[in-house]
């Protein structure tokens, strides 16, 4: 009888589970508030499945092929809708982060502690009153976000960035003399390779006093390993219900690619911890010695965040913070405005008649640079070159860098109405997010032409024109890329000073002629993401110089 009895409960143990898949499978894919909504059948069951996706590479291109296919929302997860509408981009954006918070996909981003990037709402008011005793819950939730925001505002202002163009300059001078030895040999060599070196040695100088030194060598290997910390941070964020688990126990899994993927985030966090010593050793002997050299006196984005005190209480960043931030100046300033000038150049290289225009406006526009002169003041270039500014607002709708869904939690219990579709907040509550290069390729908002690189969209169409404010390449509302201001000004330094001394030309002369015979024409390039997106393969030009 015992045997009986046992064999019974171990045939009723799989039976049991069993019926508990059946019931699970049955009410996340038809009775679940998001049942209605369309997408893969195992989406609906799993967030696995868009851990799966970020690991493909493709996350945004095969969720803007679901989106074509679907139709403006599609559930991508068993809580999470992806919408293109028009009207998400205020609703979800542009409300009040107590009421749209961001989700825990964030959690899996900072380094220590959350960065700017990073920061939750709900973490945010944690953290705070932890640190502060006498907070007051009814303060807004979002206000470590907004003070940290404030403290790193001027670094990233355009009056910054004219104090500091210098540096930038030094670095173009760098890459130009590259370029110029390219044009001597008349070999073809890798263009966003060259870009990317160029945007890492950039941004050691605008954010810790110090070039990275990786140009001059040539050496990408000696660039830091930010992929691997984005596709790490994509994947284990998109199941937010195991992130914190992952991030303990994933570092003790023996696998080689996955370590590789642990060992460069640790890289990062390493480098930005070395920054930080550096930079405050640097102020704490001049402190010392009252003697306030040039070196202490240059405000690069490190020191103004070491030298800037809480509104309220006067206190600093801890170190820590200090490295967190650091750690976030490299995740994000190292290759997102890289790629973007290489996708840029890759469209102008695949369309002749734009990029004709794109030099002669420049020649036209901009007088030769002077002896001393290594580049061109960003304040000379914006306003004297509108066409180059919509080839980059054309790039950006395109081919946007910045891919990841802002996914936001749906707080209000009435919902969310986004055109004709009401979205309940759900058991656990909802998220919605935006993809942007989704939504930059709805037809219904920018046409049916929306994978054609055409410039001149922004200026013959006035109703189009108006939609540039919808473009989510840097994010949008209060949460908006801090960088924005220095990204947009190296690359209109890049293109307008580059352009001016040097003909560009693809390194392939099949590619040439395929470019000449059209093929090329509406044909978005094979991409790859880790949540931030790059060019698949290199970019092999040739140059000539022109001065």
């Amino acid at each position: 009888m015992a045997l009986i009895s046992s064999l019974n409960t171990w045939t009723l143990i799989p039976i049991a589970a069993g019926l508990y898949l059946a019931i699970y499978i049955v009410y996340y894919r038809y009775l679940h508030p998001l049942a209605k909504y369309p997408g893969p059948f195992l989406a609906s069951l799993t967030d696995l499945w868009q851990t799966y996706q970020f690991m493909t590479l493709q996350q945004p291109y095969y969720l803007t092929k679901l989106h074509e296919k679907h139709g403006p929302i599609v559930r991508y997860g068993p809580d999470k809708l992806s919408v293109t509408h028009e009207s998400a981009i205020k609703l979800i954006y542009q409300t009040p982060a107590r009421l749209m918070p961001k989700t825990q996909f964030y959690d899996a981003y900072g380094a220590a502690h959350p960065n700017v990037f990073g920061m939750r709402d709900e973490a945010v008011r944690r953290e705070f009153a932890l640190e502060n005793p006498t907070y007051q819950t009814n303060q807004n939730t979002d206000q470590l976000h907004s003070i940290r925001r404030r403290h790193m505002s001027h670094g990233f202002s355009i009056s910054y960035v004219k104090e500091m163009e210098q540096y930038m300059d030094i670095n173009v001078k760098i890459l130009k003399e590259k370029l110029y030895s390219y044009a001597a040999s008349g070999r073809p060599f890798d263009l966003k390779k060259a870009l990317h070196l160029y945007v890492v040695d950039t941004l050691g100088e605008l954010a810790f006093s110090q070039s990275f030194n990786v140009q001059k060598p040539d050496d990408e290997s000696r660039a830091p390993p930010v992929k691997e910390h984005s596709l790490l941070a994509a994947v284990t964020g998109s199941w937010p219900a195991m992130t914190s688990n992952l991030k303990t126990w994933l570092p003790f899994v023996p696998h080689k690619g996955l370590q590789k993927l642990f060992q460069g985030r640790q890289a990062c966090a390493d480098l930005a911890s070395e920054c930080v010593q550096a930079r405050l050793s640097v102020l704490r002997n001049d402190e010392k010695s009252n003697d306030f050299n040039t070196a202490a006196k240059r405000k690069d984005l490190l020191t103004n965040l070491i030298l800037a005190q809480h509104p309220e209480t006067g206190a600093r960043l801890t170190q820590t913070d200090l490295e967190t931030e650091a750690f976030g100046f490299i995740i994000a300033g190292t290759h997102t405005t890289g790629a973007t000038a290489s996708l840029l150049f890759y469209h102008l290289l695949h369309d002749p008649e734009a990029m004709a225009k794109c030099v002669a406006e420049i020649k036209e526009n901009l007088p030769s640079l002077e002896p001393e002169q290594d580049a061109y003041p960003v304040a000379q270039v914006e306003a004297s070159l509108p066409f180059l500014r919509d080839c980059m607002k054309e790039n950006f709708r395109l081919t946007p860098v910045f891919t990841m869904p802002l996914a936001r939690r749906i707080m209000d219990p009435k919902g969310l109405f986004i055109g004709d579709s009401h979205i309940p907040t759900g058991r656990n509550q909802t998220s919605v997010a935006v993809c942007n290069h989704a939504f930059h390729h709805n037809p219904s908002v920018w046409g049916p032409n929306h994978d054609l690189f055409d410039p001149l969209r922004w200026t013959s169409d006035t109703s189009v024109a108006e939609k540039s404010r919808l473009l989510m390449h840097f994010g949008m509302g209060g949460r908006q890329c801090i960088g924005k201001t220095i990204a947009m000004s190296n690359i209109y330094k890049l293109m307008s000073t580059l352009l001016h001394e040097f003909d560009f030309d693809l390194g392939s002369e099949g590619e040439k002629m395929d470019v000449a015979n059209g093929l090329f024409r509406g044909k978005i390039p094979e991409m790859v993401s880790v949540g931030i997106s790059d060019l698949k393969d290199p970019l092999m030009v040739r140059v000539k110089a022109t001065v």
